[in-house]
């Protein structure tokens, strides 16, 4: 069928809302998770003591986010708790990772998702995507993944799920039911994008956020340094996933007619007043993560909005001080991921301190003599790839980010390209439900398969862990 046809005419979009339906979580497995975390807890005797401890919250907190036997942010919260009931760290060191200013750089990401759904420029984005396709379906699926993973690269992938969700199924509806194929291309386009678009900047993801926080304790590290690496292999991985996904679901090569669809966006043709204020503060914040230092220098002013945290915290300050959002918004926020990401550093910080990560790591570096370095960098990055479709994606950052560190350590080399390996290689969780909430929830809506959630996550996830490690192996060290 040629390309110029127009044979599939589109309804007007009737704005699709989507309930995250409330999880019941399942508390029959606790009693094996503590069954588990006592026996490592002696078998590792002869190690010691706050390392046994150590391993032993780590296997409790994972399997709990293994089996969801509480909410994933729940077990972050207990996570400062039992270290400091055991005696790993004392109480104000415990909850010092929870204002970290990783979160204060998490919380701006929190604010802003909120005030493009309130100002619904949402709508506005579901809108553009159809008219700037021109009817063209390659276009469009392209663009909704460049979309989803552009929003993903500024703020949590649920976050970003939350925002472009309503988007895609707000243009399936208005699309003619035969077009299966192209139904499952959006979805899961917009799900992998998430996670493909989390890899490029520094608030994209837990793992980047945890990478941050325990490289910053030893070097300077910020957007640049994590753009420098994440943003290529975002890019490449987003052109190869569209090409994958394009050959998995064929579907055939036509326009839409979007008549319909072009008088009812001359309805709210022009952008609203506060909807140019929230993109303008989107703008502005983004653009003092990157130059913040040195529009500081030009002006001879002290270190501060170069701060990632404090160009975040200044966003939502702006956001309230204008009345783009108010206190009921806050109410909409999902403050508990927080607690994901504290208690995440915190666990990191535990396997670094007690010295359960270098002994491990020791283990790994042992194969240099009779391994390239390459090959250990393989290692890591493939079980941190298996392990984050298996179990959150912030257990597997705690847990591998810190023997990653310490492996280089061994090896008496630059951590970076290791850490960002393995950091970035934690965020392919796409293969299974499990990893994201991006993936759950698309997974949620009935329309892929899980075989097909699999089959197609594979088929994307190998080319995105080669481009990983092309690109932190062959970049020169900034």
């Amino acid at each position: 069928m040629h390309e110029d046809v127009e044979c599939y005419p589109c309804k007007r979009i009737e704005w699709t809302t989507y309930t995250i339906q409330r999880k019941l979580y399942e508390r029959r497995n606790l009693l094996l998770v503590l069954m588990v975390a006592l026996a490592a807890y002696f078998v590792t005797f002869g190690q010691p003591e706050i390392a046994r401890r150590t391993i032993t919250t780590f296997i409790f907190a994972a399997g709990c986010w293994i089996f969801e036997i509480f909410p994933l942010p729940i077990t972050g919260l207990m996570i400062p708790v039992l270290l400091t009931i055991q005696g790993v760290f004392s109480p104000k060191d415990a909850f010092a990772p929870f204002s970290n200013s990783i979160i204060f750089l998490m919380i701006g990401g929190l604010v802003i998702g909120q005030s493009i759904k309130r100002h619904e420029l949402d709508k506005w984005i579901a809108y553009n995507l159809l008219i700037n396709s021109k009817g063209r379906v390659d276009r469009l699926v392209f663009l909704i993944m460049f979309a989803a993973a552009f929003l993903s690269m500024w703020m949590s992938n649920t976050v970003a799920i939350a925002v472009i969700l309503p988007v895609v199924l707000s243009i399936m509806a208005a699309m003619p039911e035969e077009l299966v194929n192209l139904r499952k291309a959006m979805l899961l386009g917009a799900s992998i994008s998430t996670s493909i678009g989390g890899m490029a900047m520094l608030t994209g993801s837990t793992p980047a956020m945890m990478a941050a926080a325990l490289l910053g304790e030893s070097r300077p590290f910020g957007f640049i340094q994590w753009a420098y690496y994440g943003l290529p292999v975002s890019l490449l991985s987003l052109i190869i996933a569209f090409f994958i996904l394009k050959l998995t679901f064929p579907y055939p090569k036509m326009r839409l007619n979007i008549d319909s669809i072009i008088e009812q966006k001359k309805q709210i043709d022009k952008l609203t007043a506060p909807q140019i204020k929230v993109i303008a503060i989107f703008t502005g914040t983004i653009l003092l993560w990157f130059i913040g230092g040195h529009i500081e220098k030009w002006l001879g002013m002290p270190v501060s909005i170069s701060s990632a945290a404090i160009a975040s915290i200044l966003a939502v300050l702006t956001m309230f001080g204008t009345n783009l959002l108010d206190l009921k918004d806050l109410q909409s926020i999902q403050w508990e991921l927080i607690f994901l990401v504290g208690g995440g550093i915190l666990l990191g910080e535990a396997m670094i301190v007690s010295g359960a990560a270098g002994r491990v790591s020791n283990a790994i570096a042992s194969f240099q003599g009779f391994a390239p370095t390459i090959f250990i960098l393989l290692l890591l990055s493939v079980v941190s790839l298996v392990l984050t479709n298996f179990i959150s994606n912030s257990a597997t950052a705690a847990f591998l980010i810190p023997i990653a560190l310490e492996t280089t350590g061994f090896l008496g080399i630059n951590p970076l390209p290791f850490v960002m390996a393995v950091a970035l290689s934690a965020t392919i969780a796409f293969i299974t439900p499990v990893g994201v909430p991006s993936t759950a929830l698309v997974y949620s809506t009935g329309q892929i398969p899980k075989e097909k959630l699999i089959k197609t996550g594979i088929l994307i996830a190998i080319p995105t862990l080669f481009i990983t490690l092309v690109v932190v192996w062959v970049l020169p060290i900034p």
